[in-house]
């Protein structure tokens, strides 16, 4: 759909209230920057950089950036910081507002709730959201929808001692049913790592499936409307990336050129599951952005996971989108939320036609222990590498990190991976040359 045209239905739907956004970085905001009514961001980390918006983030409170992956707002609701953001939230919103979110939380929804009567909450509420994160849900109602899936298999703790057998064929992955970016995942290769790796959760069980060697992680972002389900540009992702990552299966960026490489009747596959749960997604009252995961293995395309959210490549898919004056995934995302008609969708073979070589490279602290880093420093080595356009996500030197948090976004127009699971030359030489910035020892 043309830009211009959403952002103004998505206007009139505003309807002179100011827009207000709380996210994981502050930076993501940009995907609606271009939004008249955009007049505050609050994030977990990093902040706008827009002019003449309000910004807030938990990191400038506490002065420590967290890893993503692993931090909940939720988890600690009263500590001084949280307490200080919800604050600051309730003033803003004492005049009329739309607010959206990168996530559900129940940090947010409570907030909504105690400024109902001029806040409008353009989201789903916590708890019907968190259904779809929940993996082993969500992959056995999938493979019901006929559907090419991973094989999960979900073991009860007390039988951890029989699943040795699952390893007879090869290494085995253990997972834990709630889990993002990568944490939670665990390669097994002996009975006794099985013991060791065994994942402690509340469910009492663990998910195990046969590790698959040589498959392409790939991600195709969409939304759910009313009356319909709109698809976006697919990727090759990047995963466990060892100049980029300390965990094994962290989420690192992701490839939009290097998905051109896949066959088309891989991305037809692709567009087939997706539209398919999109469908089931609706059916069960789910609005608004998700992507959907896959691994691309002796030409089928797996099913792996659903993020029911926003995303990490939204930021990268926003831009791209708004390049050529598409309307993009987020400015989409609120548009479904505030009610309005599903435009047209563009199939993910014209995306993969239309689209260049771009990519974008996060970086992550790789220290065993909290650490600092020159955030101005690294934007400058950044970009004085060749086809490196933007980056974003820095932070500043007196902040403190914590193992796995995030030093950097980097954009870059070339390609940048052929597996997903390791970068390609020059840029491998590239990131390895600044090791010595993110914690990692060489």
């Amino acid at each position: 759909m043309d830009r211009e045209e959403l952002r103004r239905a998505v206007s009139e739907r505003l309807d002179g209230r100011q827009l207000v956004y709380f996210g994981t970085r502050g930076d993501d905001a940009e995907g609606v920057g271009d939004l008249r009514e955009l007049s505050a961001v609050f994030s977990v980390v990093g902040s706008s950089r827009r002019a003449g918006v309000q910004s807030l983030s938990l990191e400038e409170i506490t002065g420590r950036r967290v890893d993503l992956d692993a931090h909940d707002i939720d988890d600690d609701p009263r500590s001084p910081a949280v307490i200080q953001l919800r604050r600051a939230m309730l003033r803003t919103l004492s005049h009329e507002s739309v607010v959206f979110t990168y996530r559900p939380s129940t940090f947010l929804s409570a907030i909504c709730f105690a400024r109902d009567d001029r806040c409008t909450y353009a989201g789903m509420f916590k708890d019907h959201q968190a259904a779809f994160e929940h993996k082993p849900w969500v992959e056995s109602s999938v493979r019901r929808l006929g559907i090419d899936a991973i094989p999960w298999a979900y073991l009860a703790d007390e039988d951890q001692l029989q699943s040795s057998r699952y390893l007879d064929s090869g290494a085995v992955m253990l997972r834990r049913s709630r889990s993002s970016g990568g944490a939670g995942l665990t390669r097994v290769e002996t009975a006794a790592d099985l013991a060791a790796a065994w994942p402690e959760q509340d469910e009492i069980f663990v998910s195990v499936a046969p590790y698959i060697d040589g498959g392409i992680p790939t991600n195709v972002s969409a939304v759910v409307w009313d009356d319909g389900v709109t698809l976006h540009a697919p990727s090759v992702q990047l995963i466990g990336i060892p100049e980029c990552t300390s965990r094994p299966f962290g989420y690192c960026g992701n490839d939009f050129g290097a998905v051109r490489e896949l066959p088309p009747h891989i991305i037809e596959q692709m567009e087939v599951a997706t539209r398919r749960i999109g469908r089931w997604m609706q059916s069960l009252g789910f609005r608004g952005a998700f992507g959907v995961d896959f691994l691309v293995s002796e030409d089928r395309a797996l099913f792996t996971e659903i993020n029911p959210r926003l995303q990490g490549v939204t930021h990268l898919a926003c831009q791209l989108s708004a390049s050529v004056g598409q309307s993009c995934v987020m400015l989409e995302h609120l548009g479904a939320l505030l009610g309005l008609p599903a435009p047209p969708s563009i199939s993910l073979a014209d995306h993969v036609a239309s689209t260049g070589d771009v990519a974008h490279l996060v970086l992550h602290w790789m220290g065993g222990e909290p650490g600092n880093v020159d955030g101005e420093h690294l934007n400058d080595q950044l970009l004085e590498w060749p086809d490196v356009t933007r980056v974003d996500v820095t932070c500043s030197e007196t902040t403190r990190l914590d193992p796995g948090a995030t030093l950097a976004r980097a954009t870059i127009h070339d390609r940048l991976t052929a597996s997903g699971f390791e970068l390609i030359e020059p840029w491998a030489g590239r990131v390895h040359e600044i090791s010595s910035v993110n914690g990692r020892t060489t």
